[in-house]
């Protein structure tokens, strides 16, 4: 009997498993697997998630949301609080007795290196039910860790895996969360991310964390090297995304529109479509003579058809002939539908649905949150709007917190017919 064939086949077999468990260590702490990259001409680019590299412009990466969990003295650490310093994100839980404990002796040793008392550190717990404060100050004290620059944090597990899984596409369950380190800028841009244990990639951490510190002013139309590979990406399922923070849409010249696009612009967005009678007609009729009206001043207009599976780019555009529309600066746009409501349900806090949809003007400010909305047919209601839009050009930093202002006598939901 021949013996080199099963003693070949023994080796292929270990080949393979070999590749299969270098193949889960690199992608460890990774993304969703087949999601496609957007490269900053919105083209698709082959990238594996979590691993390689993608070249994005600074205004596609998301924006994190305000989040507010516990520290170790047991005061509330309050994300908007720290608006304007960049701030290092991590997860942990206080019984593992290796990884966790190694990472954050990594974190203590740049923390040192950097030595900048602008950049916050926030270790946040997946075990909150044992990391109370109490355990936290315990633990914490073993990497010298302060509250002015070091919050180790706990609450809900529903909010901590929020954060990790929706704000930074990072895996979040006690025993298989992510051990990236996670950097977000000062204009709370989720800029990169970084494999702790890799001599290379904590090199790279220290030479982004410190390009971050220096920036003094927004870097827009700047292209960002990143792993943060989610920047730019289309979700390929709504299904799993639990809030429309963003949006993809379709312009009137066939192009593709993203939302993020327009950060660092000041716009205004509204609902129509093409085939209603009476009240979009007057909308659009009132927002080119606003266009006009607001003379040299930077801002965009959005207008988002309701009617999508009708309102085909090229049907927007012999439409927005009608109103001497400067398209320049006055983007009509369709989509897929279940995107269009969503968006007007979670991004705009609006109602849309075909026929039927909200008539008022929203504001949006430069960082992507909607700060006004306003009712066109109310006498006093573009003077207001024009304020806001001076008052949110000046604007040099996201806002900590804000009210969204509002002139209209109808309710946020007003729905007008297609009859």
């Amino acid at each position: 009997m021949n013996k080199t064939v099963p003693i070949v086949l023994w080796l292929v077999v270990l080949l393979f498993c070999s590749l299969i468990a270098y193949w889960t260590y690199v992608n460890r702490g990774s993304g969703p697997d087949g999601v496609v990259i957007i490269d900053q001409h919105g083209r698709p680019a082959e990238a594996q998630s979590g691993v390689a590299f993608a070249d994005v412009k600074w205004e596609h990466l998301q924006s994190i949301p305000r989040f507010e969990f516990t520290n170790q003295e047991g005061n509330t650490f309050d994300s908007s609080e720290i608006n304007g310093r960049p701030m290092v994100v991590s997860f942990f839980f206080a019984e593992c007795p290796t990884i966790c404990r190694d990472l954050n002796k990594q974190i203590q040793s740049l923390r040192e290196q950097l030595n900048d008392p602008e950049l916050m550190f926030c270790t946040i717990s997946v075990d909150p039910e044992k990391d109370t404060p109490e355990v936290l100050k315990k633990y914490s004290a073993d990497f010298d860790a302060v509250t002015d620059d070091w919050n180790f944090l706990t609450g809900p597990m529903y909010k901590v895996k929020e954060l990790g899984s929706h704000a930074f596409n990072v895996s979040i369950d006690k025993f298989t969360h992510t051990d990236n380190i996670l950097l977000v800028d000062r204009w709370g841009r989720y800029r990169d991310r970084f494999k702790w244990d890799d001599p290379d990639d904590t090199k790279r951490f220290l030479s982004v964390a410190k390009d971050v510190l220096a920036e003094q002013s927004p870097p827009f139309g700047r292209v960002v090297h990143t792993r943060n590979v989610m920047a730019g990406v289309i979700p390929p399922d709504l299904d799993n995304v639990p809030w429309i923070r963003e949006f993809h849409l379709t312009d009137h010249d066939n192009q593709p529109f993203f939302s993020r696009e327009l950060t660092g612009k000041v716009w205004i967005a509204s609902f129509f479509f093409v085939d209603c009678p009476g009240i979009c007609v007057e909308q659009n009729q009132y927002i080119a003579g606003l266009q006009t009206r607001m003379g040299d001043r930077p801002v965009e207009i959005v207008s988002i058809s309701t009617n999508p599976g009708s309102d085909t780019p090229k049907r927007m555009k012999e439409y927005s002939r009608k109103f001497d529309a400067d398209l320049s600066n006055w983007r009509f746009l369709t989509g897929d539908l279940k995107l269009v409501e969503r968006t007007s349900a979670e991004y705009f806090k609006a109602y849309s649905s075909g026929g039927h949809h909200s008539t008022l003007l929203f504001v949006v400010d430069k960082w992507g949150n909607v700060r006004g909305q306003f009712d066109w047919r109310e006498p006093a209601a573009e003077i207001a709007l024009l304020d806001l839009v001076d008052s949110l050009n000046k604007e040099e930093t996201p806002p900590a917190k804000f009210e969204k202002l509002s002139v209209s006598k109808t309710p946020e939901n007003q729905k007008e017919s297609a009859h």
